[in-house]
């Protein structure tokens, strides 16, 4: 195998311990709220951006795209999670006969 699939295949199985350990933090430490699940989807994103992507040979250019498709990222997100979490349930009455 060359270089690169060895590359890949290490990347993919940090992905996954990563993966593993925010899996085991949420059932271990349910305290932690979404704070501890945080640190480490940040760092899956940062293994993505410099494991997969490999932004750290590319210009300014690519970093500044990058920086954009993250930060729309989270607007789109924000804003997709606003529409649940601020959803209110009214009661209503229901007339019997």
């Amino acid at each position: 195998m060359t270089a690169v699939v060895l590359r890949l295949i290490s990347v993919a199985s940090l992905m996954f311990a990563l993966l593993a350990a925010e899996l085991a933090a949420t059932f271990a430490f349910p305290g932690w709220g979404r704070g501890g699940g945080a640190i480490i989807a940040a760092a899956m994103v940062g293994v993505a951006a410099f494991g997969f992507m490999d932004l750290r040979q590319e210009g300014a250019v690519v970093w500044l795209f990058a920086a954009a498709a993250v930060l729309w990222l989270i607007i789109l997100l924000g804003l997709g999670s606003l529409d649940p979490m601020t959803r209110t349930l009214y009661p209503t009455v229901i007339a019997v006969p």
